[in-house]
């Protein structure tokens, strides 16, 4: 087996490691029987070399695996390149949230996430794509993009973590003029306007902390958010963390395997697994179902 470990340089767990990780997972693979190639690379790098990987020939055809350490955000992007490729991923959950490894069973002990990856179990999971761009977890649109992206400026001008900065970037969110509503029409119904629409990769249960109970269900499941008092959307992202979200006054959802949102504007700015990006609209998300190998313990799916 083809093996290739890639690390991202600047996730959570490896900046605040106070040992090599580099050297523990190269020596951990080692000792489990895998010959692999480790490298330590750059966020903005590892997309580029996951694609570069797969398209590359193995030799003597012999199966490939590339394994991915990192948050969400890095994992998707990794899984956008093997996604509908016979090229197998293997998951080392060392960012800070680690949602896909949890809803995959993995633990976040590195130990343990290697010897799944040694036991070489193949699960086929499915993903979702707006545009093109894979996500494994979750996309928004709206006010989260934008508390995203200030809730990162803040935990690099306050040099804090993710929960402590959403306070402050929730004000700076809710002071700026820059977002607007959003409009959409989901399976031909009457068009609305709201302040977010969150689309998910299978069910999200928002009253246990945003847990998937499938990852193989094949279809989107998208919340609208209702119209708000202002002081009702300024408690709703902690509400979310808390999983006290009431799914009948604050939200209406949608299960179905496409989706199309169309705006007015030029560019909208979208969260996916996490990070925003720049995207032009209109926006087509649908599921890919089971399009991804994954090396995990085997899935207790369960219909929700």
């Amino acid at each position: 087996m083809t093996v290739l470990v890639l690390l991202n340089a600047s996730a959570g767990t490896i900046q605040r490691a106070d040992y090599d990780v580099e050297a523990f997972v190269r020596n951990g693979f080692q000792t489990r029987g895998l010959e692999a190639e480790v490298r330590m690379a750059g966020g903005s790098q590892i997309a580029e070399m996951a694609h570069s990987f797969v398209t590359a020939k193995s030799p003597g055809g012999k199966p490939r695996t590339l394994v991915v350490g990192g948050g969400d955000g890095t994992l998707g992007s990794a899984a956008s390149a093997v996604a509908g490729t016979d090229v197998v991923l293997g998951v080392l959950p060392l960012g800070t949230l680690n949602h896909f490894a949890r809803d995959l069973g993995l633990s976040n002990d590195l130990d343990a996430a290697m010897d799944i990856i040694a036991a070489e179990h193949v699960e086929q999971v499915d993903v979702a794509e707006v545009n093109g761009r894979v996500f494994l977890n979750n996309s928004s649109i709206g006010i989260y993009p934008f508390l995203v992206a200030e809730r990162t400026a803040e935990q690099m001008r306050l040099r804090v973590g993710k929960f402590a900065a959403l306070g402050p970037a929730l004000v700076r969110t809710l002071r700026a003029s820059s977002w607007k509503r959003v409009r959409i029409s989901v399976d031909d119904g009457p068009e609305q306007r709201t302040l977010c629409v969150f689309v998910g990769n299978n069910f999200y249960d928002l009253r246990a902390l945003g847990h998937r109970g499938s990852l193989t269900s094949g279809e989107l499941c998208v919340y609208v958010v209702k119209p708000l008092s202002w002081l009702a959307l300024a408690l709703l992202p902690f509400k979310a963390a808390l999983g006290l979200i009431d799914p009948v006054r604050d939200v209406e959802l949608f299960r179905v395997q496409s989706l199309e949102i169309k705006a007015r504007r030029r560019h909208l700015r979208i969260a996916m697994d996490g990070e925003t990006v720049e995207a032009i609209p209109p926006l087509l998300y649908r599921i890919r179902p089971r399009s991804v190998c994954v090396l995990a313990p085997p899935l207790k799916n369960h219909d929700i």
